[in-house]
């Protein structure tokens, strides 16, 4: 594609979204290095991710200046100020909602996903793929003529979260890379392991110190479930930067199917992440320092974006024991 000057992406989904999207921005860029690239995120956390990089210019549907219908026209009014040659959504985005921001957005050219014909107003349609969702990003950016060439994902941590991280670390006399990070919540709690404090009293109990993370939303869940310990520490309600350099300084990641798995994959941590009801096919997170822990249950996974589960047992979680998931910490540490 010739004379692309501004591009618009839209990108869907929460934190683990957004780092599986990162290959292909990073090879949007170098395909065309002069270009505009506009990225309109959905949520204001997952967007911190981008905000460092200074390739891109990012806005997001959830700032104040932009809610309610009012909101809503300035913000398709300042897209149309780009006058955008292409607009492009990442592979878990709705199709509707997409190519209806897509065609306001004033993109000439207008890339998204088309399921029971709700794309109807793009220029380029394509199918839902039933890919890793790396994968699949790279398939839609094709139609830019975007290929990879060895792209991994990535988070640029600014320096105020890496000196508040060491402060908070020093304060506590925590060493970095001697501590495991565990992370037992999910966006979805029905993706939520039950036996991570049976896990936390067993890996305390071998001299392993433990840091917790979690949103601000999730802090009684995880005082209910960790027990009093010099050698377990909380790290809860902090931005996403002060996380992701948090995590950066662990050793190891434990967590559910999350986006805090996919930030450790993306930062060279290792990562245990136990699934069950959603796909580790399309949600695996990225790299040879990734393991997943599930059960053989013929019915596991049972949704494919992880969203929306209607199972009531969960039995595939429930038949993941902590001696599982304590076998691969032992490979790891």
């Amino acid at each position: 594609m010739d004379n692309i000057k501004s591009v618009l992406v839209i990108a869907w989904g929460g934190i683990g979204d957004i780092v599986c999207l990162s290959p292909s921005l990073l090879a949007l860029r170098k395909t065309y290095p002069e270009a505009r690239i506009v990225v309109l995120c959905e949520n204001n956390i997952p967007c911190e991710l981008l905000k460092s990089w200074k390739e891109i210019y990012i806005l997001s549907m959830k700032e104040k200046g932009y809610s309610g219908l009012l909101g809503k026209i300035l913000l398709m009014k300042k897209l149309r100020r780009f006058n955008f040659n292409v607009g492009i959504m990442n592979s878990v985005g709705p199709s509707f909602r997409s190519a209806l921001i897509l065609f306001l957005s004033g993109a000439k050219k207008r890339i998204g996903k088309s399921t029971d014909g709700r794309g109807f107003l793009n220029s380029v349609k394509f199918t839902e793929y039933r890919l890793h969702e790396i994968d699949a990003n790279f398939k839609i950016f094709k139609s830019m003529d975007v290929e990879r060439d060895g792209e991994k994902p990535f988070v640029v941590i600014p320096e105020h979260s890496i000196e508040f991280v060491d402060r908070w670390c020093s304060e506590r006399e925590i060493v970095s890379k001697e501590i495991v990070g565990i992370h037992p919540c999910a966006g979805d709690i029905k993706k939520r392991w039950s036996k991570f404090d049976e896990l936390i009293k067993l890996l305390t109990k071998k001299g392993q110190k433990i840091v917790v993370f979690g949103s601000e939303e999730e802090r009684e869940y995880i005082k209910s479930i960790i027990p009093e310990s010099g050698y377990i520490f909380t790290f809860i309600g902090y931005e996403l930067s002060h996380v992701a350099a948090m995590i950066r300084s662990c050793k190891l990641l434990i967590g559910n199917d999350s986006g805090l798995s996919h930030l450790a994959s993306a930062l060279s941590v290792p990562t245990i992440t136990i699934f069950g009801p959603s796909s580790w096919e399309r949600g695996k997170p990225y790299g040879d320092k990734s393991v997943i822990v599930k059960s053989d249950l013929p019915c596991s996974p049972c949704s494919w974006l992880g969203v929306g589960i209607k199972c009531k047992s969960l039995e595939c979680m429930e038949r993941i024991s902590v001696d599982d998931v304590y076998r691969e910490v032992v490979k790891v540490i």
